[in-house]
Formats: C-alpha cells, structure tokens, sequence
C-alpha cells in the first residue's frame, strides 16, 4: 500500500484542497461553472463543519475521553 492509498483512505474529502491552489480561484461557490461540473458542492467558510451525509453528529452529551 503506497501514500495514495493511505491517503484515500484516511480522508473521505479531498476537493477542499482545490481552494489553496490559484487555478481554482472561485470554486468555493457552488454556482462556480467549474464547481457544478466536478460536482464539488459548497465549499465556502459557512459550510466547513456541516457533517458529510454518510456520517452521523456526535452526540453533544457524550463527552469527551482523557
């Protein structure tokens, strides 16, 4: 298993990385013509922490280990 696996595998999402790169100036916005044809989504400040659709919230009450 090579880092491509690992990292495939480790991160469910890797289209935020587009947004440090200056050719994808704009992509953020889901209206951006480049967005909708790579089906990027949202990626702007507001929708950072908006939980994927495969994965449940944590629960609020369950605290947290030490």
């Amino acid at each position: 298993m090579g880092w491509d696996s690992c990292f495939d595998l480790l991160f469910q999402d890797h289209d935020v990385l587009m947004l440090f790169h200056s050719k994808f100036t704009g992509i953020e916005d889901p209206d951006h013509p480049a967005n909708q044809s790579m089906g990027v989504g949202d990626l702007r400040e507001a929708a950072w922490f908006d939980p994927f659709d495969n994965r449940s919230i944590r629960d609020p009450r369950r605290g947290f280990r030490r």
